[in-house]
């Protein structure tokens, strides 16, 4: 059989190959092709901490509490969210990179009254909002460059910052929610308010998105 035919052929193909660890079956080319099958019903923003953002939940069959999410860096404006980008998830992550560069920092926050950094637990819903915790002190614990064809993990309410070290990057997300109850811990050094919390998301034209993401990447396409 040929790498063509075992190669998969839509999202729920891509997904499968996920869950099983089958990530050299996943390529950009692969993954654009099938997001042009379902570019009607796809929907595409501009997250706030500065990549665009595509939920491909929908379109995979996963199980209650666990997301699939495309995420793609295709200029370097950067955080856009007056909150700031130290936060934890409320998922246990795995991401694998299929173009470009990801630094990702996992950090200890540790409370403390003269900490440099005002830690907000946001709770989500009409209105999102972000609850002062107090203050906390941060120190790196790893930094770790993850380049293309390549996974990272990041546990579950791990703090963590996430840069990219090229443009353009693309990476495939899956999470699995801890069911823990609350929401996410961010943090900032100033009293940044409800940035995070509150920070509209921009819906960007699908036709446009996928465009430019094809472009960006033509020649990192397998």
């Amino acid at each position: 059989m040929s790498s063509q035919a075992q190669a998969p052929s839509d999202l729920g193909d891509i997904y499968s190959s996920y869950v099983e660890r089958r990530y050299s079956a996943i390529t950009i080319r692969r993954l654009v092709n099938a997001l042009e099958v379902e570019k009607d019903r796809l929907e595409v923003w501009r997250h706030p901490l500065g990549f665009a953002h595509a939920e491909l939940t929908p379109f995979v069959g996963a199980p209650v509490g666990e997301r699939f999410r495309l995420h793609f860096w295709l200029d370097d404006n950067g955080v856009s969210d007056a909150l700031g980008d130290l936060h934890e998830h409320t998922w246990h992550l795995t991401s694998l990179v299929l173009a470009g560069e990801v630094i990702d920092s996992n950090l200890v926050a540790t409370p403390s009254l003269v900490g440099e950094y005002l830690g907000s637990r946001i709770e989500y819903g009409p209105n999102n909002i972000a609850h002062k915790v107090g203050r906390f002190s941060l120190h790196v614990s790893e930094v770790r460059k993850i380049k293309k064809g390549a996974i990272y993990q990041i546990p579950s309410r791990t703090v963590h910052l996430n840069k990219v070290g090229m443009i353009p990057t693309v990476t495939l997300v899956r999470s699995i929610e801890d069911r823990r109850g609350d929401g996410p811990l961010v943090l900032s050094r100033g009293d940044a308010g409800q940035g995070f919390a509150t920070g509209r998301r921009e819906l960007i034209p699908t036709a446009h998105a996928l465009h430019a993401l094809s472009k960006a990447c033509s020649g990192v396409m397998d």
